[in-house]
């Protein structure tokens, strides 16, 4: 026998919902992930939607449902992969109180991340515009540090922005060349100490700070002052 409408569960249709809702966040999950590993591997403009769609394993039209074009899924994935490595690095920052320290962890977790995650670093570097690295998502962050440890006269630097942008054109420089195999040794420090000098920092003490131990992931209390 039919029920009447008002006899109809009102989560009737919750479930099926909640399916549909699942199947659209794997779906795009999959073009992100696909999309990451062809922009790494054969660059953004070789790439099409077709091969993104083929290696995401769905068809092309379905592609549209979740990006109007290329450029916008390129977009979700800058964010997405940027927003992530920002929050991780920003609870390493929160464990120590020298602002110069803070952004020496900033330069060596992007650097320790790219010897991790080859196919994060080629994305960056494939795109050949450093100046995205300061200005989507990490940018506003890298600002404040740099003017807060200029404000705690920790750095002395002639113009900030010039600075911001040379030293994120030398994190991009140095994981290209270590996903070309032509770096070895403590390279993150080593990135990190030329960056601190770059600030205004002695050599003994760039040197000094870039070679803290890096705080761990997960711990989320300051340290107390020394």
């Amino acid at each position: 026998m039919l029920l009447e409408n008002d006899q109809i569960p009102a989560n009737a249709s919750q479930p099926q919902t909640g399916r549909v809702e699942r199947r659209k966040t794997r779906t795009r999950a999959a073009l992100l992930a696909a999309a990451k590993t062809l922009f790494a591997s054969q660059g953004v403009e070789s790439t099409t939607i077709a091969d993104i769609a083929e290696q995401a394993d769905i068809a092309v039209g379905s592609f549209y449902n979740y990006f109007a074009t290329k450029d916008d899924l390129l977009a979700a994935l800058l964010e997405l992969t940027l927003s992530e490595q920002l929050a991780a690095l920003q609870m390493r920052q929160a464990q120590v109180d020298d602002p110069a320290e803070a952004i020496s962890i900033a330069h060596r977790h992007l650097v320790e991340v790219a010897q991790r995650d080859p196919d994060w670093a080629w994305l960056l570097v494939r795109l050949e515009v450093p100046h995205r690295v300061t200005s989507v998502v990490l940018g506003q962050a890298a600002r404040r540090d740099l003017q807060h440890a200029i404000e705690a006269g920790r750095f002395a630097v002639a113009n900030p922005e010039v600075a911001l942008m040379a030293s994120g054109g030398a994190l991009i420089a140095v994981m290209h060349s270590l996903l070309n195999g032509d770096l070895t040794g403590e390279v993150a420090c080593d990135h990190a100490e030329g960056v601190l000098r770059s600030f205004g920092l002695d050599r003994t003490e760039a040197a000094e700070i870039a070679h803290r131990p890096l705080p761990e992931l997960g711990e989320t209390e300051s340290k107390e002052p020394t």
